[in-house]
């Protein structure tokens, strides 16, 4: 019974993040337009009789944004338009508060922040020598997992053993609540394979296939593997260790042979179709 609850929570977890990326993209545009009204709330005419010129404001706007499209700006920053009318990146003035603990995120260096955007900002005034900076000895601060920082366990022999089980289950059991969700996309037509295979091939090859985003090149990298560990870290203490077997020849990637291999998957039923399900998917 507890296996099956662990394998619930961690299918209605996972499936969450597909959520919170669209909320985090969110944030950050809340958080440029406080940066906005902060950064212009100074060059607003004091006296407010006199009569704005619409089409001047609407000009410099114009010019901010198009400035601003070619300006790079990085973790925790923000651009903005100085005295000359140049672009420059700034730190965040301030984030939106953020009052939910489940947003609460953790860094590296175990200190939990109200949210990513105050993570962020700090690891720009760190990075600057700022005031306001939490640590001026860090130049940077990365997040670890989602969630308040908690004292992680490790994960036993046996848990180890069966994990591979339990992540084809929970990988199955995410299709189907993001399949409810009409949010599976052009991976619909292997849930219904996955139903009728009680080693849930399927689903394996889905979420290699997930995963291997950017660049597409048939291996997941640790840099393509950062949000989903970053999400479960926390919850699920067998995963890092098992992600770590995955790659067997230690190069830092997990191809699908290699994926495939540890979950158990027959050789024989391991076939790249993520060529195919993106060709369908554009089709649709």
């Amino acid at each position: 019974m507890r296996h099956l609850l662990l394998v619930a929570l961690l299918a209605v977890i996972f499936s969450a993040v597909f959520a919170k990326g669209g909320r985090r993209q969110q944030r950050q545009d809340v958080q440029s337009d406080i940066a906005d009204d902060v950064e212009e709330g100074g060059e607003e005419e004091s006296d407010e009789n006199e009569e704005v010129d619409v089409y001047a404001e609407e000009k410099r706007l114009r010019m901010r944004i198009d400035l601003c499209k070619k300006k790079k700006c990085y973790r925790g920053e923000v651009c903005r338009l100085d005295n000359r009318q140049q672009a420059e990146c700034v730190c965040l003035h301030e984030c939106e508060p953020e009052v939910d603990p489940r947003y609460h995120v953790c860094s590296t260096k175990n200190q939990t922040y109200e949210s990513e955007c105050e993570l962020d900002r700090d690891h720009c005034l760190c990075k600057t020598k700022q005031p306001g900076c939490s640590n001026a000895r860090l130049n940077k601060i990365q997040l670890d997992y989602f969630g308040g920082c908690r004292k992680l366990t490790k994960c036993p022999d046996d848990e180890f053993e069966e994990f591979p089980i339990r992540m084809k289950e929970w990988l199955f059991l995410v299709m189907k609540q993001l399949a409810s969700r009409d949010e599976l996309g052009e991976y619909i037509d292997l849930l219904d394979k996955a139903r009728n295979d009680a080693n849930h091939t399927e689903a394996v090859l889905w979420k290699f296939c997930d995963l291997d985003s950017s660049p597409q090149d048939r291996q997941v990298s640790r840099r393509e593997l950062q949000y989903i560990v970053q999400s479960l870290k926390a919850w699920e203490h067998c995963l890092v260790p098992f992600l770590s077997m995955c790659d067997q020849d230690s190069n830092r990637k997990i191809t699908l042979t290699e994926w495939g291999a540890r979950l158990g998957v027959n050789s024989k039923k391991i076939s790249d179709k993520c060529i195919d399900i993106r060709a369908r998917a554009k089709r649709h």
